[in-house]
């Protein structure tokens, strides 16, 4: 039960932490709630402090009889904040419950051994799956050396991702309602970052923003195949995007996988268009892809989304546009 409150403390901080996990924290004493925290925002307080500075005056003779309930193991490195680790130990915390060990090589185990060593009884793996899930991006980023890769794109009732450009019409045609986009806007909050192709970009001056909603910005990354000319690379330069492309005789998909792994991020978001799409998903560098199916008809003449053989799932219905979502299916899972 505290595990679980604690796991819903974290997520609260969803959109904001990056590239720091979500955690929460809340400590204990004798079935009573003594204080919680979790994690605001990256460089700010941990979850075990925060849940130590809100602790009362009157309740801190309770520490070395209470428990720390916390979603990761507490960090035992010196970053832009001390190690958490030492401070439970400093305050003499009794006993910490930890959800799940924290891959990060500066961490991965030592903040569990020095609480040890230090005589805090520490058990692992309470709501481990819960956990995992939470911080899936953060946790797959360390284990596998590249982001979690969130695919998404929106397509009309014809299966058409955008109208017919024209002098009339430059472009873009809007698929989805405002609720959609809105929408959309969150999860490349939740990611931390944007990728778009060239064309895409070039075609429709994104400005890969999350301006619907209030928050931290994004890093933006534009994946260009051929070289950018150079007014236009330096227009990329100066709207704060991060240009990605092959070195000479690479291919492409070896590119965008030696970027990934060669990048600090935790996740990352792909919005097109349909050829980049369709590169993620032909070299099966992607995780989750996000559709949205809008009962709007657009002129014929667009381009049709990426071909796939996707399994999606509903979401949700946001105004009149429906969300899915689809993983990879493993052979076994076909076989099923």
């Amino acid at each position: 039960m505290y595990m679980r409150r604690a796991l819903d403390l974290a997520a609260q901080g969803s959109g904001f932490t990056h590239p720091n996990p979500m955690v929460g924290a809340v400590l204990v004493h004798d079935g009573r709630i003594l204080a919680e925290g979790y994690h605001h925002r990256a460089g700010e307080p941990h979850a075990e402090i925060m849940a130590l500075n809100n602790l009362g005056a009157a309740d801190r003779s309770l520490l070395p009889q209470a428990t720390m309930y916390v979603t990761l193991e507490p960090c035992s490195h010196r970053g832009r904040t001390g190690p958490c680790c030492l401070a439970l130990i400093e305050q003499g915390v009794g006993r910490v419950v930890v959800a799940l060990e924290d891959p990060n090589p500066l961490v991965s185990g030592r903040g569990i051994s020095m609480l040890r060593e230090a005589g805090c009884r520490v058990e692992v793996g309470i709501e481990a799956e819960r956990a995992e899930q939470l911080n899936r991006a953060f946790l797959s980023s360390f284990r596998r050396g590249r982001p979690w890769v969130v695919l998404k794109w929106a397509a009309d009732a014809n299966g058409a991702v955008d109208g017919p450009r024209s002098p009339e019409h430059p472009g873009p045609w809007t698929v989805t309602g405002s609720e959609a986009q809105i929408t959309s806007h969150r999860l490349r909050q939740r990611c931390g970052a944007l990728l778009v192709g060239a064309g895409t970009w070039l075609a429709d001056r994104t400005r890969g923003s999350v301006r619907a909603l209030a928050g931290p910005d994004i890093a933006r990354i534009l994946w260009a195949s051929r070289p950018l000319a150079e007014p236009d690379r330096l227009r990329a330069e100066q709207e704060g995007w991060t240009v990605w492309c092959p070195d000479a005789g690479e291919d492409s998909a070896h590119a965008l996988e030696r970027h990934l792994a060669h990048s600090t991020l935790r996740s990352v978001l792909v919005e097109g268009g349909p050829k980049t799409l369709k590169l993620f998903l032909d070299s099966s560098l992607w995780d989750e892809a996000y559709k949205w199916s809008s009962p709007r008809s657009l002129p014929a003449g667009g381009p049709p989304e990426p071909s796939n053989n996707l399994v999606w799932q509903h979401v949700g219905r946001y105004g009149g546009d429906e969300l899915q979502v689809a993983v990879p299916v493993t052979p076994n899972e076909h076989d099923r």
